[in-house]
């Protein structure tokens, strides 16, 4: 049962090219440009959202930074595997955090992913995100534990 507090971090990251292209991660904060110093969530502290250090990060921006760039990857890999070379995946994603009566949970993950994928319908590309979520190691992680969504699209 959730008490009606929650936390949501968010995580970027971006592909270009197929499986041996570039990419990037990066988390709400600068943390990532400047190494990973760590803090306890501010829901964790019992201070509000904006008490939260920008320069450090948590381990829930890091899982979601984790998760977003796996599913990210596993596209790419998909799409290559079947002839298509995108140009850009970018993929948000929202990790909510709750703090419950036994403690805190994560509740949910949702992943935003947008595509710039010559040769490929909306239907297609839709189809073979659903498959990255599916089978991304990250993904594979959590099922079972908290819910994981999923909006793709084609741009």
């Amino acid at each position: 049962m959730s008490s009606g507090k929650s936390l949501k971090y968010l995580a970027n990251s971006m592909w270009r090219g197929g499986l041996n292209g570039t990419g990037m991660t990066t988390s709400g904060g600068n943390a990532f440009k400047k190494g990973l110093p760590l803090e306890v969530p501010a829901l964790a502290r019992g201070v509000t959202e904006d008490k939260q250090d920008q320069n450090k990060t948590n381990p829930e921006e890091l899982v979601v930074a984790a998760h977003s760039a796996c599913f990210t990857m596993t596209l790419s890999a998909i799409l290559g595997a079947h002839k298509l070379s995108p140009k850009e995946i970018d993929t948000k994603g929202t990790l909510t955090l709750e703090k419950r009566p036994d403690g805190f949970k994560v509740s949910s993950i949702h992943l935003t992913c947008s595509g710039d994928v010559p040769g490929i319908d909306e239907n297609k590309f839709k189809e073979y995100a659903n498959l990255a979520k599916k089978n991304c190691p990250m993904s594979k992680l959590f099922n079972n534990n908290c819910d994981i969504s999923l909006d793709a699209k084609l741009v």
